[in-house]
């Protein structure tokens, strides 16, 4: 009898380790590294896991971590420096490339609340543009440069 109960035992075990899933991970990233003793193995994509925390150490691991990206389209097919002084500004505000425009570059000027307040235009082969702010009161202003596809926007403070 303790014989048949030992056999169901071990049949209802084996059927029950055998019947679990196993889980796996689908991840978009993952890697494994080993440096001084230590070993750390991560994937990207795992759902939550706890945080270990020991002292200054803090592993938080299997957590992905929400992605938010501001789009904004960059078409540059050459990176050019582009410097916009002084900021803030009270009368002028000078705008220096470090290479010539390659082409007709737009410049308009938005208040804090998107309006638009003053266009102006560079032309090709241009190095340096000043813009007279007389005509604007104190605030903050955005600053817009269009050519083509490419649009930089910049912070410009008005004294």
């Amino acid at each position: 009898m303790k014989r048949l109960i030992f056999i169901l035992f071990a049949v209802f075990l084996v059927l029950t380790v055998s019947g679990q899933v196993k889980q796996e991970v689908i991840a978009s990233a993952g890697g494994y590294n080993t440096s001084g003793g230590v070993s750390i193995s991560w994937t990207l994509g795992e759902t939550i896991i706890p945080t270990y925390q020991n002292g200054n150490l803090i592993l938080t691991h299997g957590f992905q971590q929400q992605l938010i990206v501001t789009a904004v389209e960059e078409n540059l097919d050459i990176l050019v420096n582009i410097k916009v002084f002084p900021n803030p500004a009270s009368d002028n505000l000078n705008i220096r490339f470090e290479e010539p425009v390659d082409g007709e570059v737009v410049i308009t000027i938005h208040d804090s609340q998107g309006r638009l307040i003053k266009t102006e235009m560079i032309e090709a082969t241009t190095t340096e543009k000043q813009i007279n702010l007389q005509d604007l009161g104190a605030g903050v202003y955005f600053l817009r440069m269009t050519k083509g596809k490419l649009v930089n926007v910049y912070k410009v403070v008005k004294l």
